[in-house]
């Protein structure tokens, strides 16, 4: 999609996007990637370490994706949350709202969000929204008429909670991490009002200098509560 800065963002031959002109000249954007997604900083980086997930093709959630794409964006994803821990030493929190209404936000290419962070954003929701653990992103709704939320609380728990497409008031996840995160001004969850280029800049910074880490199964998701 030409005209999707996300799609734009992930592709190397992007010279010129909306996310590098928010970087130093020079900067990488893309920090990570395998053949189904690649990893870049968020404008909107309310915390050092807030990075996109997001899947090589155009699709409005994850749960649109193949099994295959799928299991790439579980596989980058734990292998950044690995990379994370190690920088910041902190618990890795990731999320994403699988809102399936076209034209209904923002930025139409669904992503993942992971970011340092000791919201309890699972708990907030699992009080309001009846929800179920899943074993990975395959196994999120796939049905069209359908959207969800799932969070990968710091113990590494993938919960999944269906919600209706048209939800009204619908839950805003990074309002929320801004709200539950003590280190975060409550305001600051706008990307468009604030987008924090000094610490999307200072992100790629961290995550360029440290060289990725051997991949350690089961034990991404969980560091930073059991090390």
């Amino acid at each position: 999609m030409p005209d999707c800065d996300l799609c734009q963002a992930i592709d190397p031959s992007v010279g010129d996007c909306t996310l590098q002109r928010h970087l130093h000249p020079g900067q990488q954007r893309i920090l990570a990637s395998n053949e189904h997604a690649a990893a870049v900083p968020t404008i909107g980086a309310f915390a050092p370490g807030y990075l996109l997930v997001v899947p090589a093709t155009h699709v409005l959630s994850l749960g649109q994706l193949s099994n295959d794409e799928l299991e790439g964006v579980d596989d980058l994803a734990r292998e950044l949350a690995d990379q994370l821990h190690q920088v910041y030493r902190q618990p890795i929190l990731s999320f994403e709202y699988g809102l399936n209404l076209p034209a209904a936000r923002r930025i139409g290419h669904g992503h993942l969000h992971m970011l340092p962070s000791t919201a309890d954003l699972g708990e907030w929701i699992a009080q309001r929204v009846p929800g179920y653990e899943i074993a990975s992103y395959t196994q999120v709704p796939r049905e069209a008429d359908t959207s969800y939320i799932t969070v990968r609380d710091q113990t590494g728990t993938l919960t999944c909670y269906p919600v209706p497409n048209d939800a009204s008031p619908r839950i805003r996840l990074r309002e929320l991490v801004a709200r539950l995160d003590p280190r975060i001004e409550d305001t600051a969850w706008d990307w468009e009002a604030h987008p924090f280029p000094e610490l999307m800049r200072a992100t790629v910074d961290d995550l360029t200098i440290v060289k990725p880490p051997t991949r350690r199964p089961a034990a991404a998701f969980g560091a930073g509560a059991h090390r």
